[in-house]
């Protein structure tokens, strides 16, 4: 019942919508259900061609209903569609749901299942700068997730999105992932200069303020961050990870218990999400509560499987590190290499797997790697206590004071949100 999903997924509205099979057509009912009553009902007899129209026409509607403030390209991408092949069409629906599936449980195979389809839609439309989006967009996050090819897999997104841009080079989608992968890349300067065009171009696009809160947060922008992070989950409440991602935040300000309470919310929704017990596990961590994280990392590592992301390897290493446990620690991590790796976060994390070991010169080797890639979080790196044993060292201070240099660089160009 449409009431019900709104209670469940802390919305006030809902679509809500029915479709049937008559011989060659389609016939679709489609209604908007807002704070429990009926704002606006539509039907809809649709082949061929019509389905083209079809979305734009009930998201306008939708808009209509509800009254939502749309800025110009909002309404332009709404009256405009980058393909008038139905196939290549209905292949980027499917890619879009498998996308929306990775988010839900950050797994591999849906990010390769995007792919495909949306390499699919390409050959049916060589043209269709949306699918050359999403196809950067899925190539993007397996680099930065997981890190089995991940220099081809950036290489890879850069071209899709360039291709699209060369295209159309004013599609909104095309130039946010640009800025998302020039963020990877270790170019943040540049990067929040472009994700910050795209969500003032699309205030309403929750993934242009959940790329823009990404690199606000390598920038050590981390107020800022936390406030795209909001607005990245007020926009869209139903995927976890903007619960994480904020907590990270919360955790980055120094609020590891509202961090908690953060993950907690989500896991109500998903009480079986790897990554969220992971970050939940993180957060009691860095609360003292080293038994209750133990016990919740040792979920994340059953619930998360040999295609899941690393995170839970990753900070069930940095907790058994902290308590001396090098035998306990998965030898995966140790047979990582600094310039294999292409997301800065996990060269941090590596590197204080080493620091809390007191193996000295593979932890400052990972932070300068982080540091290559672009984490610049200076604020973090002088609270997270997992560095405290090298605060004293000569060069663990050098790199400090090079963060630092580029945090202050980023404060005076976008220390005041500007969005």
């Amino acid at each position: 019942m449409p009431a019900q999903a709104a209670r469940e997924l802390e919305v006030n509205s809902v679509l809500a919508g029915t479709y049937q099979r008559v011989g060659g057509v389609m016939r679709v009912s489609v209604q908007l259900i807002d704070h429990g009553a009926a704002r606006w009902g539509g039907h809809y007899d649709l082949q061929g061609q019509n389905l083209l129209r079809f979305e734009d026409d009930v998201a306008q509607k939708v808009v209509d209903g509800l009254s939502v403030q749309l800025s110009g390209a909002e309404q332009a991408t709404l009256k405009t569609s980058s393909t008038q092949s139905a196939e290549a069409y209905n292949l980027l629906l499917q890619a879009r749901a498998y996308y929306a599936d990775y988010f839900v449980n950050s797994t591999r195979e849906p990010l390769h299942s995007a792919q495909r389809s949306a390499q699919r839609a390409i050959e049916k439309d060589p043209t269709f700068v949306d699918a050359y989006a999403l196809l950067a967009e899925g190539y993007t996050l397996e680099a930065t997730n997981f890190q089995e090819n991940g220099a081809r897999n950036l290489a890879l997104a850069e071209q899709s999105a360039r291709k699209a841009l060369a295209i159309n080079p004013h599609s909104f989608e095309a130039n946010m992932i640009l800025g998302g992968i020039f963020g990877e890349q270790g170019k943040l300067a540049d990067s929040i200069r472009i994700l910050r065009e795209a969500a003032a171009l699309a205030p309403n696009s929750a993934l242009a303020w959940r790329h823009l809160g990404y690199i606000y947060h390598y920038a050590g922008l981390i107020d800022l961050a936390d406030a795209a992070f909001r607005r990245d989950r007020d926009l869209d409440p139903t995927p976890p990870q903007p619960y994480w991602m904020h907590g990270r935040m919360l955790l980055y300000q120094g609020k590891p218990h509202e961090a908690e309470e953060e993950v907690r919310r989500a896991l109500e929704r998903y009480p079986d999400q790897f990554k969220l017990l992971t970050f939940l596990g993180d957060f009691l961590y860095y609360q003292g509560k080293t038994e209750e994280a133990g016990q919740v990392l040792d979920r994340a590592l059953k619930l998360a499987g040999p295609q899941a992301e690393e995170e839970p390897m990753v900070f069930s290493a940095i907790l058994h590190a902290s308590q001396g446990e090098r035998a306990r620690i998965d030898p995966r991590i140790f047979r990582y290499k600094p310039e294999e790796v292409v997301d800065g976060d996990l060269a941090e994390w590596i590197g204080a797997v080493h620091a809390l070991l007191g193996e000295k010169q593979p932890a400052l080797a990972w932070l300068r790697r982080a540091v290559q890639l672009g984490d610049h979080n200076y604020p973090w790196f002088q609270r997270d206590k997992n560095w405290d044993s090298l605060r004293g060292d000569a060069e663990f201070q050098r790199i400090m004071s090079e963060v630092e240099g580029y945090w202050k660089h980023y404060n005076e160009l976008f220390g005041h949100d500007q969005s």
